[in-house]
């Protein structure tokens, strides 16, 4: 799918040179008094904050307005699929634009309708450089956000060596001799911080070899 913008900046026929300059001045003015947009949303499945696109347009129309540019933002369809194009408009007859493809669930009108939002969002940042994190973007399509992966803590040595201490006690002659390299890394581990708990070890090893017959 086109999840990607197209950039461009373009002017058209009747545009002359002198506007196409115009044009660049005043959207360099309008960048310079531009805010940061304030991240007034939250995403329920990212469990993270996002500038809507009420926030975004609080930071974008007030200088962009100021300096002589109107803002359109349209759906349309090409080739390629359906789009929103945001576009903005000087006074002088340059314009620039730029195109967001959308991604939505065939038939169901509040995909289409959140898509829309999402890509009048992101298009709209993009074409301006208001700052935006794009975190939201899961749920313009619909997407479930995935599921953080909780990683295990890290047992120390010592916490191990407490876990072996039980096997021992329950040990049989059929899991006991297989542990025996695991068994010997970790009382040499142990032994480099907690010498006695290392003997300890040890020797309740060597008892149980001996109760079970295993050398």
């Amino acid at each position: 799918m086109k999840n990607e913008i197209t950039d461009y900046i373009k002017d058209f026929d009747h545009v002359n040179d002198t506007a196409y300059q115009n044009a660049l001045v005043a959207f360099a003015k309008a960048q310079a008094e531009m805010g940061a947009a304030f991240k007034n949303s939250k995403n329920p499945f990212l469990k993270n904050k996002y500038a809507d696109l009420t926030a975004i347009q609080n930071a974008v129309y007030p200088p962009f307005h100021a300096n002589g540019f109107i803002i359109q933002q349209c759906p349309d369809r090409d080739n390629l699929g359906t789009y929103v194009e945001t576009i903005l408009r000087h006074t002088s007859g340059g314009s620039f634009s730029c195109k967001v493809y959308l991604e939505y669930k065939a038939n169901d009108m509040q995909s289409m309708g959140g898509a829309i939002t999402y890509a009048r969002r992101y298009g709209l940042s993009a074409l301006t450089g208001v700052p935006i994190e794009d975190d939201d973007g899961n749920m313009a399509n619909g997407r479930t956000a995935p599921v953080a992966q909780k990683s295990k803590p890290v047992e120390t040595p010592e916490q191990r060596g407490i876990k072996l201490m039980k096997f021992i006690e329950t040990a049989t002659a059929d899991n006991f001799d297989a542990m025996f390299d695991k068994a010997f890394n970790l009382i040499k581990e142990i032994a480099e911080t907690d010498k006695a708990f290392s003997d300890k070890i040890s020797t309740a090893w060597e008892n149980k070899s001996i109760e079970l017959g295993v050398s």
